[in-house]
């Protein structure tokens, strides 16, 4: 069984805690796969570290299994979410709550606040997500969760669906460390954990590193730096964040200007390598002697014991004077150091990339879906484009950083997003094969309900082997001898073929940005495509022929009435006798009982009337078919025909190829003189399997 230990603050150390990072993890999971123990135990830390360590975990080959050893709070528990299985022991806690921060790019005007605001719904909404896919309810009802700060056990976390199993046979270790007086709703026993920590960090600042904003020093006039996200990458996990310094805010924490005052001395976290003139480590020839005092002992001591580490490691990186996230760092890096320990069984390491370029399309394939349809996106990756026209997402799948005036601007847009090496026609193709499949499964073809599903695997006949019952059990004699039988079989066949339209997106609907138009015409499609299947089904069905050469509703097999008649009582009685008589190929009754009448529109009154539930007024008046028969109807009966089928053996099959259960857009040509040229194409197939399961009266 692999594991991997998730201790700390996710993201960065904030007092010299023990931390992770997004990073780290996709460092130890390198290399894993099948089943994967995640052992958790955080108080939170920065958001979007824990979207993208989320992602990665979500992405493991295997079954996931997230034990919460302590806490699992803020984004910790996001990160909780990718477990398949999520097992919480005794005393241990989950908390989910909305992100937050206490500071704003500028000057905190209010446009400031307005985005920071923005930003934080960005977030918000993307963590909403997740937790209302896994505990099955709606963004909404997770978003008044997470307002509430909302603190669970592991009785109340299964019953809310945001854990899958408790553990009473083990008890919860004690919380990680962390400053849990950010949290409004802390318990007093949480917030005694941080009450040491916290010496020279200001909770604004802390808070804005915790939501991604990061700035390098606290919000009174020290440089800040402006986190701007990659366009398009709004709440998405492994969004990028670009860092950049703003000179006009660089005073002294006194409000003083700069340049009165010595240089600020380095920041050991900045180099944890330990590669800084004069510091601790940098040289081993300058070490500190062991057992000299070092103020992150603690620290380290915990760090080493989550990780089972030698104490001759932990003593070596005390001795040496190295903080806490050095300590991790030369623990992660390794470089040949012949102190370090190796990792322990089931650890590999190695580095999972998660590539932008997939997020953006993705996330553009979404959002040109979502509009299309009128609907809100479920990712955060799709958000960020909700705003753009379609125009204006092919601008920026190409890099396009222009004006978009006039028409000519967006045929050339349009024009240059076509070539080969453009995402474009791949994104647009893809929202509109999502849309297309939406609407399609919208309709139910009535064949569906008379007709048993079963794919192909290619475009070869498909044989429909019609096997007989199992050969009766016979007694075994004194000798212990067991006679075998055999299986008698009467081979059908099955055939699929392929069908396709071409369509055109006019110029006038790309350039107008006509999204409704474009739905409105994949709708039809839809239903169109889906009339198609009842059209072929029925005429290749109703007339199909056996492999014995007859028809396969024929006087020889049993399922045909002498004499067309009206829906009566003493018809259906006839033809469910019949197939009550029907017997298998090895030549045993098969007692099958009829449950669908399928009819024409003509005799749909006819139909509903003879199965209708009446409340008699003597024996003679009960309906014996009341509640046994339900009537299906289809427009493809043209004449006064109605049938008895069994849902238990149904005569037909029908299928699709594997891995294409829908039509699909093709792109031929995509943008040219008239606009986006496309095809809709489409594989499906039937056969008849077998006669015993129906019964036909011509009326």
């Amino acid at each position: 069984m692999n594991e991997i230990c998730l201790s700390g603050s996710v993201g960065a150390s904030f007092w010299d805690e023990e931390s992770f990072t997004a990073a780290s993890v996709r460092e130890q999971l390198t290399g894993l796969s099948g089943p994967l123990t995640v052992r958790l135990n955080s108080g939170g830390g920065i958001a979007t570290e824990g979207q993208a360590i989320y992602t990665a975990l979500k992405n493991h080959d295997g079954e996931v299994t997230v034990v919460i050893d302590g806490i699992a709070a803020s984004a910790a528990s996001l990160i909780a979410m990718a477990g398949d299985r999520i097992v919480m022991p005794v005393g241990a806690i989950m908390m989910i709550h909305d992100p937050a921060s206490m500071w704003t790019v500028g000057r905190g005007t209010e446009q400031d606040h307005l985005d920071a605001a923005k930003g934080l719904a960005v977030c918000a909404n993307a963590y909403a997500a997740v937790y209302a896919a896994r505990a099955g309810i709606s963004v909404e009802a997770a978003r008044e969760i997470m307002r509430a700060e909302t603190y669970f056990d592991g009785a109340a976390a299964v019953e809310a669906g945001f854990a899958t199993e408790t553990d009473e046979g083990a008890e919860a270790a004690a919380a990680a460390l962390f400053d849990y007086r950010l949290y409004p709703k802390a318990s007093a026993a949480l917030r005694a954990v941080g009450s040491g920590l916290g010496a020279g960090q200001s909770v604004a600042s802390i808070m804005a590193r915790m939501t991604g904003a990061d700035p390098s020093k606290s919000e009174k006039g020290q440089t800040m730096k402006k986190t701007k996200m990659t366009a398009g990458a709004a709440g998405d996990p492994a969004e990028e964040m670009e860092q950049i310094d703003d000179p006009e805010m660089d005073v002294d924490p006194e409000g003083e200007p700069d340049g009165d005052e010595p240089p600020p001395e380095d920041d050991p976290e900045d180099d944890p390598e330990g590669e800084l003139e004069g510091e601790p480590g940098a040289d081993p020839e300058e070490e500190d002697e062991p057992g000299q005092d070092n103020p992150h002992a603690a620290g380290i001591l915990r760090f080493a014991a989550s990780r089972r580490l030698g104490a001759d490691i932990a003593m070596n990186w005390i001795g040496r004077g190295l903080t806490t996230a050095q300590a991790i760092s030369d623990y992660t890096s390794n470089n040949g150091n012949p102190t370090m320990t190796k990792p322990r069984p089931g650890l590999s390491r190695a580095q999972i990339l998660r590539d932008e370029r997939t997020t953006m399309r993705q996330g553009m394939t979404e959002a040109l879906t979502a509009q299309i349809t009128g609907r809100d996106p479920t990712s955060g990756a799709a958000r960020g484009y909700m705003d753009m026209s379609i125009v204006e997402i092919a601008a920026a799948s190409i890099g396009h950083r222009g004006r978009i005036r006039s028409a000519g601007d967006k045929i050339g847009i349009f024009m240059d997003a076509s070539h080969a090496t453009s995402d474009f026609p791949a994104i647009f193709q893809n929202a509109l094969n999502k849309v297309l499949l939406e609407r399609y499964s919208a309709f139910q073809p009535t064949y569906r309900a008379i007709a048993r599903k079963r794919n192909f695997r290619d475009f070869r006949p498909m044989p429909l082997v019609r096997t007989g019952d199992f050969p009766t059990l016979l007694p075994v004699g004194e000798t212990g001898e067991i006679k075998w039988g055999t299986f008698g079989e009467s081979g059908e066949t099955a055939v699929i073929a392929a069908y396709g339209r071409g369509l055109t997106i006019s110029r006038q609907m790309m350039i107008n940005d006509d999204l409704g138009a474009i739905d409105e015409m994949l709708s039809s499609y839809g239903e169109t495509v889906a009339h198609f299947e009842e059209q072929l089904f029925y005429a290749g069905a109703l007339g199909a022929k056996m492999s014995d050469g007859k028809a396969i509703f024929h006087a020889d097999h049993g399922n045909l009435a002498a004499a067309g008649t009206d829906i009566t009582d003493e018809a259906l009685s006839d033809g469910r006798a019949a197939m009550r008589r029907q017997k298998s190929v090895d030549g045993i009754t098969r007692n099958l009982a009829p449950t669908i009448l399928l009819v024409g529109p003509e005799r749909e009154t006819e139909a509903e009337r003879r199965v209708a539930t009446i409340t008699p007024t003597s024996a003679d008046a009960v309906n014996p078919f009341s509640g046994r028969l339900k009537p299906v109807v289809t427009s493809e009966i043209e004449d006064g025909a109605w049938y008895l089928l069994s849902e238990r053996a149904p005569c037909w099959v029908y299928g699709f190829l594997d891995g294409a259960e829908a039509p699909r857009v093709r792109t031929e040509e995509p943008f040219g003189t008239q606009g986006f040229s496309m095809t809709v194409e489409h594989d499906f197939g039937l056969g008849a399997a077998d006669f015993v399961g129906g019964y036909k009266n011509a009326g």
